[in-house]
C-alpha cells in the first residue's frame, strides 16, 4: 500500500475523530483540545499518545516519517475498530465500491428513461451485496488473524505513599510488572507524559518527587498500555510560593511573603534568587491543597480578591490563570488586561471548555492593577464566574461530581491575593485564608 494511499486513510480517520468528537475541525484546535483527545483516546484504548504525535497527525507539525503501528492502532480502537488493518479493510472497501457504484452509468437509461429507476435499484442491491461480502470477508479474515489477547489488570498490582507533608514530596511506587514479560515498564506520575519514567520490569519499588501539590492519577505503563493507575493527592500543608522552572520550581517562605494581610512575592524576591524579570517575565505560583474535603464540585463558592502587580515589557497582558483542584476534575479560567482578550485564552469547567477564538470572553479582561474580585459559583451543576460582581460566564458543567481539594494561582510576572474561600452553599467553608486580617 503506497504512502498516499495510506495519507488519504489517515485523513479520512480524522474527520471521522472529528465527527465524533464534535469539536469542529482539527485544524483550528488549541493545545488544550489535543490534550482531552489524549485522555479520551487513553481512557479508551489504554495507549497513551503525545500532544505532539497528534498534532502531527493532524498536519499542525511537520513530520515526513509515517505513524507508527501503535499510533494507527490507537485511532482506530478509540474508533470502535478492532486495530488499524480492520479500519483500513472496513473502510477503504466500502470507499471504494461506492465510487465504483455511483460511476456505473448504463447506455439508455437517463433521469427521463423508463429503465433508469430499475437500473438504480440493481445498483443499490448490487452495492448491498458488495458491501455484505467485504463485512464478511474482513469477519473472517479478522478471525483467522486474532491478535493477542490484551494485558489484563489483574496481572499486575500498583500503589503508591507519600513520605512526607509539604512539598517536595517523595512518593514511593510499588508494583508488580513481572508476569508482562517484556522491558517496557514505566511509571508515570501524571497525565503528562514528560513525567514518565522507565522501570525494571522485575522490579517491586520505585521513588519520584512530586514539586506541586495536587490531585494527580498515577499510571503504571506496560508496553505503552495503561494496565493500572491510582489516585494521588499531594496536599500543600499550607500555602506554597514558587517561581515556576522546569523540572524543579524555586521555592520562597509563604511566610516570608505575607505581610499586612496580603500574599505577595515581590520582584526584588525573585531578583535576588536571580531569576530575570526580562525579557520572558516568570510565573509565580501560589497554592494550597488539602488531603480530602467534604465540599463537591456541582455545589460550591469560591471566592478571592487579587491584582497583579507586574506590567512591564513582555508582561503587558498581565495574564493570570486560577485552577480550583478537584479530585479527576478541575475548574479552569483566566484574567488579563482589557486589551488582550482577544487572544488564544481559554476555560475548562468540569468537562465544558470555551476558547475565545469561538466565544466571547471578553469579561475576563479587567483592570488587574487594582484589586478585583472574583468568583466561582456552582449550584446543581451551574455555574457562574462573577468578576466585580457582573457575571463574566455561565454554562451548565459535564462531568460528575468530585471532591474539591483545593485551588492554585499563577501570575505572569507576578501578583498578590488579598482573600480566598472555598465553601459549601450555605456560606460554611472548608478552605478560608484573609492572611492574617
Amino acid at each position: 500500500m503506497n504512502a498516499q494511499q495510506t495519507e488519504r486513510e489517515l485523513d479520512r480517520c480524522c474527520r471521522m475523530i472529528e465527527e465524533k468528537l464534535g469539536a469542529g475541525s482539527g485544524k483550528d484546535w488549541s493545545t488544550f483540545d489535543f490534550e482531552q483527545l489524549r485522555e479520551q483516546i487513553s481512557e479508551q484504548t489504554g495507549i497513551l499518545l503525545s500532544v505532539t504525535t497528534l498534532k502531527r497527525i493532524w498536519n499542525r507539525v511537520k513530520y515526513n516519517s509515517t505513524p507508527t503501528g501503535t499510533t494507527l492502532n490507537a485511532l482506530a480502537s478509540f474508533l470502535g475498530y478492532k486495530n488499524w488493518q480492520d479500519f483500513q479493510r472496513t473502510n477503504t472497501a466500502v470507499h471504494q465500491l461506492s465510487e465504483d457504484a455511483s460511476s456505473i452509468k448504463p447506455a439508455g437509461t437517463g433521469a427521463g428513461h423508463p429503465d433508469h429507476w430499475l437500473n438504480r435499484k440493481r445498483i443499490c442491491w448490487m452495492l448491498g451485496i458488495g458491501l455484505t461480502a467485504i463485512l464478511a470477508g474482513a469477519f473472517i479474515f479478522s478471525k483467522s488473524h486474532i491478535s493477542p489477547k490484551p494485558l489484563s489488570p489483574d496481572m499486575f498490582s500498583f500503589s503508591s505513599k507519600p513520605v512526607t507533608n509539604g512539598l517536595p514530596n517523595s512518593v514511593i511506587f510499588r508494583y508488580d510488572a513481572a508476569s508482562a514479560n517484556t522491558d517496557s515498564v514505566y511509571i508515570q506520575q501524571s497525565w503528562d507524559p514528560k513525567r514518565r519514567h522507565l522501570v525494571p520490569a522485575k522490579g517491586r519499588e520505585y521513588s519520584s518527587i512530586y514539586y506541586y501539590p495536587g490531585y494527580y492519577r498515577a499510571k503504571l505503563i506496560v508496553n505503552n498500555r495503561i494496565v493500572k493507575e491510582h489516585d494521588l493527592i499531594i496536599p500543600s500543608n499550607g500555602w506554597i510560593v514558587a517561581v515556576e522552572q522546569d523540572p524543579v520550581p524555586v521555592y520562597f517562605k509563604s511566610d516570608e511573603c505575607i505581610r499586612n494581610g496580603i500574599l505577595h512575592l515581590s520582584a526584588e524576591s525573585i531578583r535576588q534568587k536571580n531569576i530575570p524579570m526580562q525579557p520572558k517575565p516568570p510565573v509565580v505560583y501560589y497554592g494550597t491543597v488539602l488531603p480530602e474535603t467534604d465540599l463537591m464540585s456541582d455545589n460550591f463558592i469560591f471566592r478571592t480578591r487579587l491584582k497583579s502587580n507586574f506590567s512591564q515589557g513582555s508582561a503587558a497582558c498581565q495574564r493570570i490563570f486560577i485552577t480550583i483542584y478537584c479530585k479527576q476534575d478541575m475548574f479552569f479560567f483566566p484574567l488579563c488586561a482589557k486589551g488582550c482578550v482577544g487572544g488564544d485564552i481559554g476555560l475548562y469547567l468540569a468537562g465544558k471548555a470555551a476558547r475565545s477564538m469561538e466565544t466571547d470572553l471578553s469579561a475576563f479582561g479587567c483592570n488587574l492593577n487594582q484589586w478585583v474580585n472574583v468568583s466561582c459559583e456552582v449550584r446543581n451543576k451551574r455555574v457562574q464566574i462573577l468578576i466585580d460582581g457582573k457575571k463574566a460566564y455561565e454554562t451548565t458543567i459535564l462531568n460528575k461530581p468530585a471532591e474539591v481539594l483545593g485551588v492554585r494561582y499563577q501570575f505572569e510576572g507576578t501578583g498578590s491575593i488579598d482573600y480566598m474561600q472555598l465553601s459549601h452553599l450555605n456560606g460554611v467553608s472548608v478552605l478560608k485564608d484573609d492572611f492574617g486580617y
